[in-house]
């Protein structure tokens, strides 16, 4: 998903194309739970009035609500929009803090050789014996932390 992909905007409600079905879902999802209580409202409170009339009166009772339905559910899509942003942004700055500590153990894990073969050079160039193992072999102790 990029960002191009979020600014795609091609319904009346501005809805990104990306959000489409989010948006139709949770908008279908609320009209759904209105009509069901506009109904049972109608059918079990008010009784006396005949079927036509208690279907003109549902359609009245879910109309009114259907551009406040339509409203909230833009909302609701803006707000995981957001949320699916700020999740991206926080993986990509833990991807990259990653990087640099690996980049930075590599480092210190190189200059580590580097040392070693230093030592083992001089060493070898003043011709004294250098029984030092190499950093492979070696285990660095961390206070605290028993090693068997």
């Amino acid at each position: 998903m990029t960002s191009s992909d979020l600014d795609q905007r091609t319904s009346i409600w501005s809805v990104p194309e990306y959000w489409r079905r989010l948006y139709f879902a949770i908008f279908s999802a609320q009209i759904l739970c209105v009509l069901g209580l506009a109904v049972w409202y109608e059918a079990f409170s008010t009784t006396e009035s005949p079927w036509p009339e208690t279907i003109f009166d549902i359609g009245r009772d879910v109309g009114s609500g259907v551009v406040a339905i339509a409203a909230e559910s833009i909302a609701l899509v803006e707000v995981v929009m957001i949320f699916t942003l700020m999740l991206e942004k926080y993986r990509k700055e833990q991807y990259r803090q990653y990087k640099e500590g690996e980049a930075r153990g590599e480092a210190r894990e190189r200059d580590r050789w580097e040392a070693w073969n230093q030592r083992r050079l001089e060493a070898e160039a003043n011709t004294q014996p250098f029984t030092e193992p190499p950093p492979s072999q070696q285990f660095e102790q961390t206070p605290g932390i028993r090693t068997r």
